[in-house]
């Protein structure tokens, strides 16, 4: 009787003994130590470092160059004055100058009059902002009604001003013009601004005459 139960007899007759090969290295599990874990563990904190560092840094700078824009846009009050004797002849001239370069000012306030606020004086006063002083301390041209921004027909007199109501920018004069004074009476008057820079505004008015 035939013992052989494989499917076919003979089959694997051929195949010789079978040996078992070690696994390729590449296909190892590749040992770990203690140290090599301490040393992944140093460099994942030290990449987390690194990128915490940069995002503080990316920080700071937005943060001062916003401090530098709010810094820049933010507005100054200012003010000044002056004084003039009214001349034997003419007109007196009280200039309060001109903004910084690159500034402008939103005046808020005016007062002009006398030495003393409760004493009248004869004369009016005109205001005016424009590119170009009078020629003289006692003329008033090139000033006139084209550059002219208030009057006071009695003095003293005080006004104010709303937002971009009265601007003067940079290369530009604000001026009062006083008429019809007495001679060797001291006239006084003073001013109030906002001062912003120019491009706050993203553009800038300009009076040429």
């Amino acid at each position: 009787m035939n013992d052989d139960v494989r499917p076919f007899p003979g089959d694997n007759d051929h195949e010789g003994a079978r040996t078992n090969h070690p696994p390729d290295a590449d296909d190892a599990p590749a040992s770990t130590s203690p140290l090599d874990e301490i040393v992944s563990g140093l460099k994942v904190w030290a990449d987390v470092g690194i990128t915490l560092g940069t995002k503080m840094d990316e920080q700071s700078k937005s943060y001062d160059r916003f401090m530098a824009r709010l810094q820049r846009n933010t507005p100054v009050d200012y003010g000044g004055a002056a004084a003039g004797v009214f001349p034997a002849s003419g007109v007196l001239l009280l200039n309060f100058g001109t903004p910084d370069q690159g500034t402008r000012w939103e005046v808020t306030g005016m007062a002009v009059g006398g030495v003393d606020f409760d004493t009248a004086v004869p004369g009016k006063a005109g205001l005016f902002v424009s590119s170009q002083l009078p020629i003289g301390p006692t003329s008033r041209a090139p000033a006139g009604t084209t550059a002219l921004a208030d009057l006071a027909n009695a003095l003293p007199n005080v006004a104010f001003y709303g937002t971009r109501q009265l601007v003067v920018n940079d290369q530009e004069y604000l001026f009062l013009i006083v008429s019809g004074g007495a001679a060797g009476t001291t006239y006084a008057a003073n001013f109030s601004a906002t001062v912003f820079p120019s491009d706050a505004a993203g553009g800038k008015d300009v009076v040429t005459l």
